[in-house]
């Protein structure tokens, strides 16, 4: 089992000023007790996680606390896309970029087809639902 990380669910949990600040924390401590399997923020995540703080927040401290988190985290696993995974992202957004799917949450697609069963994604976003199990 693997549940990947969503950018706006990471921004909560570190933002204590965010809406969904509390309950981000809740599904976080969910992952951290083992009960989705795996925890895994892709390079594109992070990417998207920090740049979408720094636009949001314009707090410098922030965005290294995020990154730390990540980082820093001994059950959080930071997920490279190769270039094959890259380019089914590149037709996958193609694809779905009508129904809201950003070039990130494509790529999250595509890695979850790495993995053969129980693939989780923790996010606020509704666009995944019917093509992800959502954890929320």
């Amino acid at each position: 089992m693997v549940v990947f990380l969503d950018t706006g669910l990471i921004l909560a949990i570190r933002n204590s000023d965010d809406i969904n600040h509390i309950k981000a924390t809740e599904i976080m401590r969910q992952c951290l007790s083992g009960k989705f399997g795996r925890i895994i923020v892709s390079n594109f995540v992070f990417d998207e996680t920090v740049t979408l703080t720094l636009v949001r927040t314009h707090d410098l401290n922030l965005v290294k606390d995020i990154g730390n988190y990540i980082f820093d985290s001994p059950r959080i696993i930071l997920l490279h896309l190769n270039e094959t995974e890259f380019l089914a992202t590149w037709e996958l957004f193609l694809k779905y970029f009508e129904n809201g799917l950003s070039f990130t949450d494509c790529s999250l697609l595509v890695m979850a087809k790495l993995f053969e069963s129980n693939v989780y994604i923790a996010t606020f976003d509704s666009h995944f639902k019917g093509l992800i199990p959502v954890i929320e």
